[in-house]
């Protein structure tokens, strides 16, 4: 009797995780089909209830996933919220530049509150708070250079080249900026261009 139910719980259990898995796919394969849709909404959902069963996901679909969630974030204005996803996404594929490139320049955005700060105490002419203000924007230009750095490696454009150069000019960092080019080389070994499902 005890091998009878024993028999039939497992038979139970492996149904339920067949068809787990098997819903996970069928939402994941729903995903796909509206992740660069213009229906934003839908997009949204499928990603958001992708993220909430994430440990069902490998995790190339992980990466996937919140990169999209990511990029609905920063389309829809809401960069607090797409920040956390692109930095999720290049900690599970650093070599990802694309999402390097958009977290890059979401925190440059950022960084113009602190600039305006830099500019506002200079004109005030309060050297106390300029130095205290130089010092938060130049801790976070320097935060978020690596990431236009690796996507100047890996796709090199005038726009984000000019950025970094002008970044280094305003933190005052003329050391920095004469290494870039080595930099640049090293980082450009791993650039990966599309994420794989």
């Amino acid at each position: 009797m005890h091998r009878i139910i024993l028999a039939l719980l497992l038979t139970a259990s492996f149904q339920t995780a067949f068809s787990q898995s098997g819903k996970i796919e069928d939402l994941y394969l729903d995903y796909t089909t509206v992740r660069n849709s213009p229906d934003q909404k839908a997009a949204k959902e499928k990603t958001q209830a992708l993220l909430a069963r994430s440990a069902e996901l490998n995790e190339k679909q992980v990466a996937n996933v919140n990169y999209h969630m990511a990029r609905i974030y920063e389309e829809q204005k809401q960069p607090d919220l797409a920040i956390p996803h692109y930095e999720k996404v290049i900690k599970m594929v650093p070599g990802y530049y694309v999402a390097q490139r958009a977290l890059g320049f979401l925190l440059l955005e950022k960084s113009n509150v602190l600039a305006n700060k830099v500019t506002a105490a200079a004109k005030a002419k309060n050297a106390t708070l300029h130095a205290e203000s130089f010092k938060a924007y130049k801790k976070q230009i320097l935060a978020l250079l690596p990431y236009l750095e690796k996507s100047q490696a890996c796709d090199a454009d005038e726009r984000t080249l000019q950025t970094i150069t002008n970044l280094y000019k305003s933190i005052k960092e003329p050391g920095l900026f004469s290494t870039l080019s080595t930099r640049l080389k090293e980082k450009g070994a791993d650039c990966v261009t599309l994420l794989d499902d």
